[in-house]
């Protein structure tokens, strides 16, 4: 983009030239994008976490505690997606509630340690490689930065729009041989509902009117992970908000959140999270 700009204050482009620059420099952001979204698939992987978990945990650290109604809104995502994110951020012990159920999540210190030690290398070469250019060559490239996000932004707008039309063909599920949405809440609320119980498969598939393999296809491309590995999140889920707000027993825990006896809860917890449940709760305590 520099020697685009060199070759035009001197006037001596070519429409060839021009154009070739114009692929590059398309080129080049395409790249960077590609580069940015595999850099954050590892740095999720790292934390044990998925990639749509991060902006939550910049949102918290750059702009303080949050509840998930006001990071629903600063996302532009929806209330259970951010819920879901935030619950899978206390699991792992990158965020806390600071004071009850309803009161604002806030990152925590090993969260922020984390975080530096990811993100940290990565700043400090970008601030070398930008050290090369002039302050003149720095404005230009900000306005421009500036400029590409403004026209990204707007976009994004209109087509946050679209989906809100009633019959946008936005609104239909891109993904061939993925659950309706109708049956992928059904399905989700039956597990809600049956959290402490044995849930098998064939009544999975039921609730969404397919044969069992069938089902398992379509609900992994909709969610993307198998029926037993959600059923499995879910239940930890539910057992993390219990050793954190409740006093019961880890035995009556692994009862009601369906993991049967205490040694199942506690290998699952500890393969799932590094800790057992017993560490997990004084951590949190």
């Amino acid at each position: 983009m520099m020697v685009a700009m060199g070759l035009k204050r001197r006037g001596d482009t070519t429409p060839a030239v021009r154009n070739d620059i114009l692929r590059q420099v398309g080129g080049g952001i395409v790249r960077f994008q590609e580069a940015s979204y595999a850099f954050d698939d590892v740095a999720a992987e790292v934390l044990a976490l998925r990639r749509q978990d991060l902006p939550a945990m910049t949102a918290l650290l750059f702009a303080g505690p949050a509840s998930a109604e006001a990071l629903a809104k600063s996302l532009h995502q929806p209330r259970a997606a951010v819920s879901a994110t935030l619950e899978r951020l206390q699991l792992a012990g990158y965020a806390r509630r600071q004071t009850g159920a309803a009161s604002p999540v806030e990152l925590t210190a090993h969260a922020k340690v984390w975080i530096e030690r990811i993100w940290a290398p990565l700043r400090q070469d970008g601030a070398r490689l930008l050290g090369a250019y002039t302050t003149s060559q720095l404005a230009v490239l900000a306005r421009f930065v500036e400029q590409a996000a403004t026209l990204q932004e707007a976009s994004t707008t209109q087509l946050r729009a679209s989906l809100m039309l009633p019959a946008s063909p936005a609104r239909r599920s891109h993904l061939r041989g993925g659950l309706s949405p109708a049956a992928l809440q059904r399905v989700q609320v039956f597990i809600e509902a049956n959290i402490g119980e044995p849930i098998q498969l064939h009544d999975l598939a039921a609730r969404a009117g397919l044969s069992p393999y069938h089902f398992a296809r379509a609900f992994r491309t909709s969610v993307g992970m198998t029926p037993r590995t959600f059923v499995e999140q879910r239940r930890l889920e539910h057992a993390s908000r219990l050793l954190t707000e409740s006093d019961r027993t880890i035995a009556s825990i692994a009862q009601e959140t369906g993991f049967g006896t205490q040694s199942r809860l506690t290998s699952v917890f500890k393969r799932r999270t590094g800790f057992t449940p017993a560490v997990f709760r004084r951590g949190r305590r």
